[in-house]
């Protein structure tokens, strides 16, 4: 399961994000379809379950963001978590701006880093638990975790298909 073989790949068609939502947001539906395929019940508070990091207007989990403004359980930076959350959760969620212009609108950073906030994910994430990173590109999968699932996400006709890797702990 660490190559293309045995992974399986979803395909979403969902609405367009809310319009007060900055664009680049992730399509409506989307974050309940994610957390239904995962067996989250919204009933029950997810935040001790579910991590979102880069958490802007989400609405279930324990929410991570460097914004005030987006009323974070959490201010802080997603590159650099207090270390008394390791193995702490069942699921992270990682939905970070995808280019440099938005890292400084949305934060006033040049750039996100990678490798940094999913080393970041995989720590505070509960053996056999799972890191969800939502991009435009496919992302590779991190240390100590192996390949779960891909999710291609359409929206409309003039929108680039995104993708949701998912990756598991070891």
């Amino acid at each position: 399961m660490n190559g293309v073989e045995g992974v399986e790949n979803l395909v979403w068609i969902l609405p367009d994000s809310r319009p007060e939502h900055y664009p680049g947001s992730w399509p409506l539906e989307f974050e309940e379809r994610l957390l239904e395929l995962y067996g989250f019940d919204f009933l029950d508070d997810l935040r001790k379950d579910v991590i979102q990091l880069f958490s802007g207007g989400v609405q279930y989990g324990f929410k991570v963001d460097l914004r005030e403004d987006s009323h974070p359980d959490y201010h802080g930076d997603a590159h650099h978590l207090p270390i008394d959350w390791a193995d702490r959760w069942k699921m992270c969620i990682c939905d970070p701006p995808y280019t440099s212009n938005w890292s400084r609108v949305l934060y006033g950073m040049s750039h996100i880093i990678y490798s940094k906030y999913i080393t970041e994910a995989v720590r505070i994430v509960q053996s056999g638990g799972f890191i969800a990173s939502y991009h435009w590109s496919v992302t590779p999968t991190p240390d100590n975790c192996i390949l779960h699932r891909r999710i291609f996400i359409g929206r409309d006709y003039f929108k680039k298909v995104r993708v949701c890797m998912v990756f598991q702990k070891r």
